[in-house]
């Protein structure tokens, strides 16, 4: 039972930090960053439903291994998939929708150089 534990840890730990690397920023202030982090932790807990329901995919696949004939066992790894693909899409569905409604970094403005002779 601590197998499982350990996957969506380690798994939202690994999509959490990778996210913080590989985004790119968003505005400075509290809500840029409090929307950075919730985009981060969203992201890892897609990777860490994903995680989980490979690891649970392969357990019913284990278990009841002997007993399934081969239509039962894609059966299974196809329910699996649609489950997992549901759960993770949403949660990634929605980690897309605050980034894109964060507020972006401010641009650096620079003054046009005066035209000379006009």
């Amino acid at each position: 039972m601590l197998i499982p534990v350990v996957i969506f840890v380690v798994c939202l730990v690994g999509g959490v930090v990778v996210s913080t690397q590989w985004l790119p920023p968003l505005a400075d202030g509290a809500t840029g960053g409090l929307a950075f982090l919730v985009v981060c932790g969203l992201l890892g807990v897609t990777l860490a439903l994903v995680g989980l329901h490979v690891y649970l995919i392969i357990e019913s696949l284990d278990q009841f291994g002997g007993g399934f004939k081969g239509i039962e066992k894609g059966q299974v790894l196809a329910t699996g998939l649609v489950s997992m693909i549901w759960e993770a899409g949403s949660v990634l569905g929605l980690a897309g929708v605050v980034y894109l409604l964060a507020p972006r970094p401010a641009e650096a403005t620079t003054e046009p150089s005066p035209r000379t002779g006009m």
